[in-house]
């Protein structure tokens, strides 16, 4: 394999080393550890630019092949993968039972399960079920110095050790590498619509503010302003019934025409195809007061807190709106960047963890550095 394909921005490794199992996890993981090399894993990379360079790279952990459902248990909406497997995979075996992971991705022939809970990617599935970690009851995972851990069960109600798998969500490979996660799954809907509303930026933000105060239990809902203009769009999902009589409030609240399913499927995409992108988190709600005004392309999913701002990214623009949300305990975070406007504005923002906590988690979980030092804060 070109190497060249495992670099990181400036950072390019010595060589890729690929784990079919746990096992050779265990083995890359500890070898590098006792040559006091670093390493980072890969799934899909289709997240893999988030984050600063790494401050050391000697080999890139190739998990791909690491690929499969261990169990599936659809008495109990409970299934056991290894991290290596497609959500797309994943998709393809759970809905011969009627169900789902309801973890929604832009790539999901691409994304990895392991890589989405790492990089705790987000979509249109946030507004309904929230967080990844949330569809997460265990895991086995390798730390950096090469040991075997597990954390959680394969069961709902056994809940020990759960908070250690909600810890790894959001932490990009730097405490530990997952091998296998035990999901919390959902049956498929019944029915599923969707809808658009399009006008001027300002008319599309107040229609999402309407839905928002309206209640109404919505699966989806996404803003999109790019050269197209602006647009509203909305899923309902559930029973027969409940589903046309969302869709007939929908109609009463604006002028709503029915929307192509496979519209979800480009949206949850935008994030991935941008050359320059920023990922903001804000309290649910405040979106239109913070982007009402923007007027530049952008990808919100009002209701969740969650926005992306694409195209070039000033400096002086990213500390303006850092002012504007850190104070309310959001972040911006820049995730596809050149590499001058990462040096002058900064990848991370203010770090939501205390850096001596941040310090003593990495010194817990990997010692010496071993896996991706340098691409968090702290």
């Amino acid at each position: 394999m070109d190497l060249a394909t495992r670099a990181i921005g400036a950072a390019t490794p010595a060589r890729t080393v690929a784990a079919g199992d746990t096992d050779a996890v265990v083995s890359a993981v500890r070898d590098a550890n006792e040559a006091g090399e670093a390493v980072v894993v890969w799934g899909g990379g289709t997240r893999i630019e988030v984050g600063d360079d790494p401050e050391r790279y000697d080999a890139a952990l190739d998990l791909r092949a690491l690929r499969g459902v261990v169990e599936h248990a659809p008495a109990d909406l409970v299934c056991t993968v290894r991290a290596g497997t497609t959500l797309a995979e994943l998709a393809d075996v759970l809905a011969a039972a009627g169900q789902r992971w309801p973890v929604e991705v832009g790539d999901p022939a691409t994304a990895t399960v392991g890589g989405s809970i790492a990089s705790a990617a987000a979509g249109p599935s946030r507004l309904r079920y929230q967080h990844p970690r949330d569809w997460i009851i265990g895991c086995e995972a390798v730390l950096g110095d090469g040991t075997r851990t597990r954390a959680g069960g394969r069961v709902v109600k056994n809940v020990t050790g759960y908070d250690l798998t909600r810890l790894y969500s959001g932490t990009f490979g730097t405490l530990a590498v997952l091998t296998e996660v035990t999901l919390k799954l959902v049956a498929r809907a019944e029915r599923v619509r969707s809808f658009t509303l399009a006008g001027a930026p300002s008319e599309v933000w107040r229609s999402a503010g309407v839905l928002h105060a309206s209640r109404l239990p919505l699966d989806a809902v996404a803003l999109v302003i790019d050269a197209a203009g602006a647009r509203l769009v909305v899923r309902v999902a559930g029973s027969v019934a409940a589903v046309d009589r969302l869709a007939a409030e929908l109609r009463r609240l604006g002028h709503f025409a029915e929307e192509d399913a496979e519209a979800w499927g480009a949206i949850a995409a935008l994030p991935l195809r941008a050359a320059r992108s920023a990922r903001l988190s804000l309290r649910p709600g405040r979106e239109a007061e913070v982007f009402a005004s923007e007027s530049g392309p952008l990808l919100a999913y009002p209701g969740t807190g969650i926005a992306y701002l694409f195209g070039e990214l000033d400096p002086r623009r990213v500390r303006a709106l850092r002012e504007l949300v850190e104070p309310a305990g959001g972040a911006l975070v820049i995730e596809r960047a050149a590499p001058e406007t990462r040096r002058a504005a900064g990848t991370w923002g203010t770090p939501r963890l205390p850096p001596a906590i941040a310090r003593g988690l990495k010194g817990r979980f990997d010692p010496r550095g071993v896996l991706a030092p340098g691409r968090l804060p702290a």
